[in-house]
């Protein structure tokens, strides 16, 4: 197939031989008047007056001097569970901090309650709903974190959801497991043993099924001591790492996803010039999350000093019941916009290319090149400009095209 008629197609060139760092407007790689031809992976890439000979015969789409983007990546969410966390919104609004809510029994302990109460039939089907809302604003690739059981049958429930969520999606779906998101009652001042029952317990019998480990290394949570056990077991078992870091206090997260070099650090909001550097210095990709700390009210992460030293920066929705309850990636490139004051080709890679990067995945996803798999987005806007200045109640009229196949 060849989708003709392309008024701007990104290709991403540039940002990936800059391993998307330093990101300038000529890094996207942008095709003027392009056509692009495709199976399951991108097979060609260039102006339309030079399609080669072999496929011209195709058949063919006319973009209608559309934008061609790469498929997103929301490389951070945490989209299977049941219930809301409405009363914990309520609390907030009244003054009540997370951390204090989280002490009462309620945030996530509130969202595992009702996720291990849940059958798997309703979660499954709660779960694909979601997934479509994510797929027609363009997300062909999504990253799906468990941490809502907290004991050894829900995680591995949710884990098998998401083994089926993999085989019904047209994009293509990986699990972290995140057993270590916050200590169950069960395990209630037992902390270390919660730790040693995932590591030499769970995570040997769930391996087949998980893509990646992560903790919530932070203030309340788990910390520095919990994480080195945790990733050592990761590593024996070959299993890539991915943390949440220094959102709520600064207590090692950033130094610890260094350490072990892992594929990201999520959050990031208390970071300094130490970590900065850090990061920067790294292959640690940093995930910024701007619909959280919209949510929550907090100081957004550092953003542009991030990018201004040289650091890889990807951006996710953190969709979640309780911190970050949308799915609007228009919404996060808005923020990241006005609040992390990125620019428009940084937030573009930071939510293709480097969201590829988050997840392992940047041979084969985030760019249009040849060899790529063929996920990308016929958006109605016209240019990039015109896409991120809009925001609220926007029309999905994008076609969207995952593993070659519209959707």
């Amino acid at each position: 197939m060849i989708i003709k008629n392309i008024g701007s197609l990104v290709t991403m060139k540039g940002a990936l031989e800059k391993s998307g760092r330093r990101i300038g407007k000529s890094d996207l790689g942008v095709i003027s008047d392009a056509a692009l031809v495709y199976d399951k992976k991108i097979r060609w890439v260039g102006p339309q007056s030079e399609i080669p000979k072999k496929f011209k015969g195709q058949k063919s789409i006319d973009a209608k001097r559309g934008l061609v983007t790469p498929g997103f990546v929301d490389s951070h969410t945490h989209l299977v569970f049941d219930g809301d966390r409405s009363l914990d919104f309520e609390k907030r609004l009244s003054g009540v901090s997370y951390s204090e809510i989280a002490a009462q029994g309620g945030g996530i302990l509130t969202s595992m309650k009702a996720t291990r109460q849940a059958s798997a039939k309703d979660l499954l089907k709660k779960s694909m709903e979601r997934l479509k809302i994510s797929l027609a604003q363009g997300v062909t690739t999504v990253e799906i974190k468990t941490g809502y059981g907290l004991d050894f049958e829900s995680e591995k429930k949710v884990l098998d959801i998401i083994s089926q969520l993999k085989k019904k999606y047209p994009g293509t779906i990986k699990a972290t497991f995140l057993g270590a998101h916050a200590l169950p009652p069960e395990y209630a001042d037992r902390r270390e043993d919660y730790i040693h029952d995932i590591v030499e317990v769970w995570l040997p019998r769930l391996k087949s099924k998980i893509d990646f480990i992560d903790i919530f290394l932070d203030k309340g949570y788990f910390d520095k001591k919990d994480a080195e056990k945790l990733f050592a077991k990761a590593q024996s078992l070959k299993l890539p790492i991915k943390v949440h870091a220094d959102e709520i206090e600064l207590t090692g997260g950033t130094e610890m996803a260094v350490k072990f070099k892992a594929l990201s650090a999520d959050h990031l909001l208390k970071i300094g010039p130490g970590e900065i550097a850090a990061l920067a210095g790294s292959q640690v990709t940093a995930c910024l999350l701007p619909t959280t700390a919209f949510f929550l009210k907090s100081n957004y992460a550092p953003a542009r000093a991030l990018l201004d030293a040289g650091a890889r920066v990807a951006l996710a929705t953190d969709f979640n019941p309780g911190t970050s309850p949308t799915q609007d990636i228009s919404l996060v490139a808005l923020f990241a916009a006005l609040e992390l004051k990125m620019r428009s080709e940084e937030i573009l890679t930071a939510l293709t290319l480097n969201g590829a990067y988050a997840l392992g995945l940047e041979k084969t996803k985030g760019a249009l090149l040849p060899g790529y798999d063929s996920d990308f987005v016929l958006h109605s806007s016209s240019s990039l400009s015109e896409y991120f200045y809009r925001f609220g109640q926007r029309a999905m009229t994008a076609r969207v095209f995952a593993r070659g196949k519209e959707v």
